[in-house]
């Protein structure tokens, strides 16, 4: 029997406990985002992209609009956390009804534009 076992692997199978804790309360918080689908990032208004072939992407926002809104945090994945945000740049979107180009700064929506289609 070696000397200090017990102690190592009960170290071990504690470490990733608050890494879990942190995970869970991610998807939890992330629950009701909503999900929209949009383009790529783009580096000005995404307007004149074609909605049907561009609109490929699926993201997820906090707001409670269905489109994005200015204020609104957008993630790449449905989890609460900033390591999830949705690179700087320009986005569009739809609903079928409303186009709309997106700016995002640091995940959160800073301007939105009306398109045309």
């Amino acid at each position: 029997m070696a000397l200090g076992n017990a102690n190592t692997s009960a170290q071990s199978r504690g470490k990733n406990k608050p890494v879990v804790v942190k995970r869970r309360k991610e998807v939890v918080t992330a629950k009701n985002y909503t999900r929209v689908a949009a383009s790529t990032r783009q580096r000005s208004s995404a307007c004149a992209l074609d909605t049907r072939r561009e609109c490929i992407e699926f993201y997820y926002h906090n707001g409670s609009a269905a489109l994005p809104q200015v204020g609104d945090k957008v993630y790449f994945a449905k989890r609460a956390s900033d390591k999830h945000v949705l690179e700087d740049g320009h986005y569009k979107t739809t609903n079928l009804v409303l186009f709309q180009s997106f700016e995002i700064s640091r995940g959160t929506v800073t301007a939105v534009t009306v398109c045309k289609s």
